[in-house]
């Protein structure tokens, strides 16, 4: 059963997880304070810290990535269902009651 689901789930994780994992250790990771005594915030010559500032981008790729993620997934099932079709051979079709000689 994981082999049937291995492709799908190398398409979220590639599209889903590996974001989610990369904006969290980002997140932690970085700063959460401005150096050089800029403000934080956003507006009127502020800018966001580091760390939140990658929160925002992940928010901002989030609706993208889920789209992506989706197209994915229906190419996989569109190739597969090809994939079947093509394994399961042209089905010739023969009239009822006519041989070949």
């Amino acid at each position: 059963m994981l082999r049937s689901l291995r492709p799908y789930l190398v398409v979220l994780g590639v599209l889903w997880l590996l974001p989610t994992v990369l904006v969290a250790g980002l997140h932690f990771s970085l700063p959460d304070h401005n150096a050089g005594g800029q403000c934080e915030g956003i507006g009127w010559g502020c800018t966001l810290p580091p760390a939140e500032g990658v929160l925002l981008l992940g928010m901002m790729a989030s609706p993208f990535l889920l789209a992506a993620g989706m197209l994915g997934c229906a190419v996989v099932a569109l190739v597969r269902a090809r994939r079947r079709r093509v394994a399961a051979g042209p089905r010739s079709p023969r009239r009822a009651g006519v041989t070949s000689p």
